[in-house]
């Protein structure tokens, strides 16, 4: 298990997780959206796992949600 913090997650939640940062990270690759971290993306996927979230669509939206000003994130949807 990957541990974050005070958490763990096991390698199932691994997987999804992997899947939200790629698909977000091709997202904001895509669409010009330079000025994110891949760091920070991966921290704010890994916050909303925690607070169990497991869904990567919903991992995916959400991250960018919060990292995307609300302007450029309608651009990209």
């Amino acid at each position: 298990m990957l541990g974050i913090g005070s958490g763990s997650f096991d390698p199932e939640t691994l997987v999804i997780l992997e899947t939200a940062f790629d698909e977000a990270w091709i997202t904001l690759k895509t669409n010009g959206s330079g000025n994110i971290r891949p760091d920070e993306l991966a921290r704010r996927i890994c916050h909303l796992a925690m607070e169990g979230e497991r869904d990567p669509v919903r991992l995916h939206d959400r991250a960018l949600g919060e990292l995307v000003p609300a302007a450029t994130w309608r651009e990209l949807g």
